[in-house]
C-alpha cells in the first residue's frame, strides 16, 4: 500500500491576511508537499542515517528548525527521487494567487460563460499576470474588502479599480493591448452585473470567490492550502490512473481547516459530474475512486515530517532565488532536480503556481500550469 503524506510551509492562513503592503509577513510563497511511501521501506532507517551523518538531534524533523542544515534536507528530497517515490508538490506565489482569483472571479467570471479551454487558460494566465506585475495596492485592497464585505458597492468599487488601473497612459509594449483587453473585460462584467441585479438578489456574490467555513463557522477566503491541496489529490488521480482505491492521504493534522479539506476532497470528486472542467493538462478531476483521507499529528509520523521538510526546504528556495540570499549548492541541485523530474504528463514533480516570468526552470523537464484548482459552483 502506498501512503501520501502531506504537509505545508510557508503560513497556512487565508489570502486576506496579507501583511503590511503585500508582504505577507516575509512569506511571500506557501508550499504543500504531498510524499509517497510504500510500506515495507523504511525510511526511518534511512532518516536515521541521514539525521546522524548531519548531526540533527532527536525528536521531530521540522523543516523551519532545519534552516541551517540545506544539506540535510538536500539529501532527502534525493534519497526520495532516487526511490522514485510519489512526489506532488505546489509552490505558490501568494500575491499571484490573489491575481488568479480576480481573474477568474471578476474578469472572467464562470457566470460570463466562456467556455473551458486551453485558450481561456492560456488568456486567465496573461491576464493574472499583467495583474501580479501592474496591480497596485488599491486594487488588491478593494478586491479584498470585496471578498471581506460582499455587496453592491464594495463590488462596483473593485471593478472602478480595475478599471482605473486599466486606462493608465503609462503602458509600454504589449502591456498596452493586454490593459486594452482588461479595460473590455471590467466593461463586460459590470454589463453581465448590472443585468444581474435586475433578476437575482445578492449577484455580487457571481462575481467573488465562494469563502469556506471554518470550524468555528467563520469565513475564510482564497485559502491557498485547499486550492494546492485539491490540486495535488487531482494530480495523483492522473497518476495512479483513476485508480485511487487502497491510497493512503495523511495530512498533518489542522483543527482550523480539517473539514474544509474534507469538504474540498469530496467536492472535487464530484466536479466532473456538476460543472465544466478546465483546463488542467497536469490532473485529473474526473475521479473513479476514492482515497481515504486521515489527519495525524506530525510527531508520530516520518511520513508528515519528510512532506514537512520537502515543502519547507521548496518555499525557501524560491524565497531566497527571490531576494537574493545566499543558496547552498546542495540545496540548488536537489530543487533543481525536482523541477527536472517533473512529468505533466503523469502529474509528478513540482507545480508553480507564479507569473509565467517567473517560473523557475531545469530543463525540458520542467513543467507549470499557473491558473487555479477548480472550485465548486454555488
Amino acid at each position: 500500500m502506498t501512503t501520501i503524506y502531506i504537509d505545508e510551509s510557508g503560513h497556512s492562513g487565508d489570502m486576506i491576511n496579507s501583511g503590511k503592503g503585500y508582504d505577507f509577513k516575509g512569506q511571500p510563497y506557501f508550499a504543500l508537499a504531498g510524499v509517497g511511501l510504500e510500506d515495507g521501506h523504511d525510511w526511518e532507517g534511512r532518516i536515521s542515517e541521514l539525521r546522524s551523518r548531519h548531526r540533527i538531534p532527536p525528536g521531530e524533523l521540522k523543516s523551519k528548525s532545519l534552516t541551517s542544515k540545506p544539506k540535510f534536507s538536500a539529501e532527502v528530497i534525493a534519497a526520495l527521487l532516487d526511490q522514485e517515490a510519489p512526489l506532488f508538490v505546489e509552490l505558490v506565489d501568494k500575491r499571484y494567487f490573489i491575481c488568479t482569483s480576480i481573474t477568474s472571479f471578476q474578469l472572467l467570471a464562470p457566470c460570463l460563460g466562456y467556455p473551458e479551454s486551453m485558450e481561456l487558460n492560456f488568456l486567465k494566465n496573461t491576464v493574472a499576470d499583467f495583474l501580479h506585475f501592474h496591480a497596485s495596492e488599491r486594487v488588491l485592497d478593494t478586491f479584498i474588502a470585496s471578498c471581506l464585505a460582499p455587496e453592491d458597492a464594495t463590488l462596483r468599487a473593485s471593478f472602478a479599480g480595475l478599471r482605473e488601473m486599466a486606462t493608465q497612459p503609462t503602458y509600454e509594449g504589449a502591456a498596452v493591448q493586454i490593459a486594452q483587453g482588461v479595460a473590455h473585460m471590467v466593461e463586460v462584467a459590470e454589463a453581465e452585473y448590472c443585468e444581474l441585479c435586475d433578476s437575482q438578489s445578492e449577484s455580487w456574490l457571481r462575481f467573488l470567490p465562494p469563502p469556506d467555513l471554518n470550524k468555528h463557522a467563520k469565513q475564510v477566503w482564497m485559502l491557498p492550502n485547499l486550492t494546492s491541496f485539491t490540486s495535488i489529490y487531482a494530480r495523483m488521480n492522473r497518476y495512479y490512473g483513476r485508480r485511487l482505491a487502497g491510497i493512503r492521504l495523511v495530512h498533518d493534522q489542522q483543527f482550523e481547516v480539517e473539514s474544509i479539506l474534507r469538504q474540498g476532497k469530496a467536492t472535487a470528486e464530484h466536479l466532473g459530474s456538476t460543472m465544466e472542467l478546465p483546463y488542467t493538462p497536469q490532473s485529473d478531476y474526473r475521479f473513479e475512486e476514492e482515497a481515504a483521507l486521515e489527519f495525524s499529528q506530525s510527531h508520530e509520523t516520518v511520513g508528515v515530517q519528510l512532506a514537512d521538510v520537502v515543502a519547507g526546504a521548496t518555499m525557501r528556495f524560491f524565497r531566497d532565488m527571490d531576494t537574493g540570499a545566499s543558496v547552498s549548492p546542495e540545496l540548488h541541485g536537489a530543487i533543481m532536480r525536482l523541477i527536472s523530474e517533473g512529468d505533466e504528463r503523469t502529474g509528478y514533480g513540482l507545480n508553480q503556481v507564479v507569473p509565467t516570468a517567473n517560473v523557475r526552470s531545469a530543463g525540458l523537464g520542467a513543467w507549470v500550469l499557473s491558473s487555479r484548482a477548480p472550485k465548486g459552483s454555488r
